[in-house]
């Protein structure tokens, strides 16, 4: 029998929405309201607030929350069916980053909130085959979705969970109105961040032909979560639960997102990851793919790595070895997030000469990465700084090509 696990549990009711998916912590008692509602502050968002109200949905009560003020659709995240998935301000993702790491949320928020949008960003770019920078959000880039984005990280960063699980996803039928035309459900970009995530069909309550039930903030803060999917709830002790209620009325069948806290008793097997420690550093869990490349020139196995990262590998590098018959052997290694492991997979067996990929996942801890530009005798610096999830800083380090440009033309400077 192993340790006690602090567990959350995260079920698609009727799918998942920005705004259900922090009005289920609100309702479960594990997010303080004057946190939730501090967030388009700590935005630097003038005149909008955070509304949060009681709902009713077949029956019963559950917490509703809803984002107000200018440049909102006054209806949190994008409502799910919404003909126009709220309104269409461009928001281009440089920006938005830019937002959120200069805002005043806790760095663990922030990271959460930064990973989210990085997740949004790929898929847009993806589905319309853009580059990342030129990715201008009109369904999610609103500032609704950037407050529920948020409010996400403040959600998720509070509960600390050692563990996340999810219930399959429900994602909707019919067709549905986005700024670009009409789709069906799930349209481009929520299809994509759907990739890998076990799927529900729509329950035969709901009545409507045409209905978006996961909204694509919704999905981009689910597997931020980086859950395990499992059917049903999972053993151990129930410490709380609660239910955000979406803005649709689905009559017979509750509209809602719930969230669960439990305790759960885990050992060291094949079952799950190891329980974290105390340690007051950022943790998620990463892929390493592996591939021997013993008949493969120089220059392109150079261009393997680079291409890797060029595609969002989080690293990527090369170990000489010596392989069977005595032959020299570059060994490429990738890691990349649990969700791209597909992708890298494909790609190395695709453009490297190996015809093996192997790959294992690992847990790992990690510091917190902040930007900072600063003024030196040469002009602009940015450094890559590191801190807990405290907020001390642990260290820091001037980026190489910033250094690179100065060093050609004062070769002795040192920040």
């Amino acid at each position: 029998m192993g340790p006690s696990v602090r567990t959350l549990f995260l079920e698609s009711v009727a799918g998942i929405a920005g705004d259900m998916f922090t009005a289920a912590f609100l309702d479960a008692g594990l997010v303080d309201p004057g946190a939730v509602q501090s967030v388009p502050g700590a935005l630097g968002l003038s005149g909008v607030r955070v509304e949060i109200s009681e709902a009713r949905r077949s029956g019963a009560r559950f917490t509703h929350v809803r984002v107000v003020g200018p440049g909102s659709g006054a209806s949190g995240d994008p409502p799910q069916g919404d003909p126009h998935h709220g309104d269409h301000h461009h928001h281009h993702y440089p920006s938005l980053v830019k937002q959120i790491e200069g805002s005043e949320l806790d760095p663990a928020a922030r990271e959460f909130a930064l990973r989210v949008f990085r997740l949004l960003a790929e898929a847009e770019a993806d589905a319309h085959g853009v580059p990342l920078e030129k990715v201008a959000f009109h369904e999610v880039g609103a500032v609704d979705s950037l407050v529920d984005v948020a409010m996400a990280g403040v959600c998720m960063a509070t509960v600390a969970p050692q563990r996340v699980l999810s219930s399959p996803v429900k994602l909707g039928r019919g067709t549905v109105h986005i700024h670009h035309g009409t789709y069906p459900v799930p349209p481009p970009a929520s299809a994509r961040l759907a990739v890998g995530m076990p799927l529900a069909p729509v329950p035969e309550e709901i009545a409507r032909p045409d209905v978006e039930l996961s909204t694509p903030t919704g999905l981009a803060i689910l597997r931020a979560a980086e859950p395990e999917f499992v059917e049903g709830w999972p053993a151990g002790t129930l410490l709380a639960q609660g239910s955000g209620s979406g803005s649709m009325d689905l009559g017979l069948y509750p509209n809602v997102f719930r969230v669960a806290m439990l305790d759960t008793v885990q050992g060291t097997g094949k079952e799950g990851p190891l329980p974290h420690t105390s340690l007051p550093y950022d943790t998620d869990r990463v892929v390493e793919l592996r591939a021997n490349l013993d008949d493969e020139t120089g220059e392109r196995t150079a261009w393997i790595t680079e291409r890797a990262l060029e595609m969002g590998a989080l690293d990527a590098w090369t170990t000489p070895s010596i392989g069977k018959k005595g032959r020299l052997v570059s060994l490429v290694t990738l890691l990349v997030s649990p969700d791209r492991l597909a992708t890298f997979a494909d790609f190395l067996l695709r453009t490297s000469s190996t015809f093996g990929v192997r790959y294992s996942a690992w847990d790992r801890f990690k510091l917190l990465r902040e930007e900072e530009v600063r003024e030196t005798s040469q002009g602009p610096v940015s450094f890559k700084v590191g801190r807990t999830t405290r907020g001390e800083k642990v260290k820091e380090k001037p980026e190489y090509e910033d250094l690179k440009k100065i060093w050609e033309r004062e070769p002795g400077f040192e920040p």
